[in-house]
């Protein structure tokens, strides 16, 4: 780990991946035991994850983000992480659309473990990878004080809404999804993503790291 201090946005960022972390556990439970029993639920999960975790949480990193890493710190925004992340946000809008008009039952549950994968898998890139190293390549090209935006009475109502799920859905885990940390993890490395040391680090950064290891 480093000893760089988190910009206040990589760190709210890091704090709204632990609601959605939470929301999506709920999501998983509801899918397999409760569809039937509390089918209003459906509405405000559709409504979380395209108000909240698509509006506010994702378009913080896009328009905030990741302008900033490919503006102040010369990160690539069209390969590599970046174009990563922004093409999963994408497949989480298709996954939600699909989740909300799907028939109840079988397909609803089967989309809805679909989308608890990505999004559990994408916490993880961005937890260990992206923010990490995107927090310390702010502070060093002087925009450390980056900071995030506030919910809208909109964003806010839909997350209040989403939370009150939570009592009757506790979170749940797929204990046959396998998550991990770093590039090794994720699933797109070595297809679309060559990891963050190709991608991301420049000559400074490999011989800093390899004379450290040294």
């Amino acid at each position: 780990m480093n000893n760089f201090p988190q910009p206040p946005l990589v760190k709210q960022l890091m704090e709204e991946h632990e609601i959605v972390e939470r929301l999506v556990g709920s999501l998983y439970r509801w899918s397999l035991e409760g569809q039937e029993a509390d089918s209003g639920a459906r509405g405000i999960f559709v409504e979380f994850f395209r108000l909240w975790a698509r509006g506010f949480h994702h378009q913080q990193e896009e328009e905030i983000l990741f302008p900033a890493l490919v503006e102040k710190a010369e990160v690539p925004g069209d390969r590599g992480p970046l174009k990563v992340l922004i093409d999963e946000h994408e497949r989480e809008v298709a996954l939600v659309g699909a989740f909300e008009t799907a028939q109840v039952g079988s397909e609803t549950a089967a989309i809805a473990l679909e989308l608890a994968h990505l999004l559990w898998m994408h916490i993880d890139k961005e937890n260990s990878v992206v923010l990490f190293e995107a927090g310390e390549r702010l502070v060093r090209s002087g925009a450390g004080d980056i900071e995030g935006r506030e919910e809208t009475p909109a964003e806010k109502a839909s997350r209040e809404a989403a939370e009150e799920l939570l009592e009757r859905w506790p979170p749940l885990e797929d204990d046959d999804l396998i998550r991990g940390d770093g590039c090794m993890g994720c699933s797109a490395y070595g297809d679309t993503c060559s990891g963050i040391e190709k991608e991301w680090w420049n000559a400074w950064e490999w011989e800093h790291h390899l004379s450290m290891e040294g």
